[in-house]
């Protein structure tokens, strides 16, 4: 592997603990029951797994699960914590900025990678999310927001942008709303308190 890394969480992913722990997004059941389907039938794409925790919970859940992530050592684990539960997850590396598919999905997810878009990127991507969307399928998305008060987290990454307030939700005028939200809290990553400002988005294609 290279000595470079576009993000610090290839090393954060090394070891044998998981960095965000194996607890699944409290949100991730509102977000199933969202989809108004069974499980079984439902297809999900997470974008940014990390170490696959929420990746595993929904393919634990019965979900047809894809799921990539920039780095290597993130889509191992995620692999691995797959293995170790018993669930099916096709997990691979890819780059938000870049990644293709040619499969349509019933939820499309991504929490805490969408600052990683470059600008050029931006309205591309989310172009590309409404491709992918199927008719009635449900997406959800937070990014960090900049405010003055708040100081950057200490494993901010170089490479991560700081969006404005509403900003992620001017991309969605021609979706049915589920939530929209802004919220500041409380975060221990790293081992160091600090705390985030971030939008949150749950939509429907329609």
């Amino acid at each position: 592997m290279s000595e470079y890394f576009r993000t610090q969480y290839e090393k954060c992913y090394e070891g044998d603990e998981y960095y965000w722990g194996t607890e699944p997004a409290s949100f991730l059941d509102d977000l199933l029951s969202a989809v108004n389907r069974d499980p079984s039938e439902v297809s999900v794409l997470d974008i940014g797994c990390g170490e696959g925790k929420d990746a595993v919970y929904m393919a634990g859940k019965g979900c047809r699960v894809t799921a990539f992530d920039l780095t290597e050592s993130g889509i191992r684990k995620t692999k691995k914590l797959a293995e170790n539960v018993g669930v099916n997850v096709n997990a691979f590396v890819a780059d938000i900025n870049d990644f293709e598919t040619d499969e349509k999905f019933d939820i499309v997810y991504s929490t805490g990678t969408i600052q990683y878009l470059f600008e050029e990127n931006i309205a591309p991507f989310f172009e590309k999310i409404s491709k992918i969307t199927n008719i009635g399928g449900i997406v959800y998305f937070n990014v960090f927001v900049d405010k003055t008060f708040l100081e950057l987290p200490p494993d901010w990454d170089k490479e991560e942008k700081m969006w404005k307030t509403g900003a992620l939700f001017t991309y969605f005028g021609n979706w049915k709303i589920h939530m929209i939200k802004e919220s500041i809290f409380e975060d221990n990553s790293g081992g160091v308190k600090h705390y985030h400002c971030m939008d949150s988005v749950m939509a429907e294609r329609v």
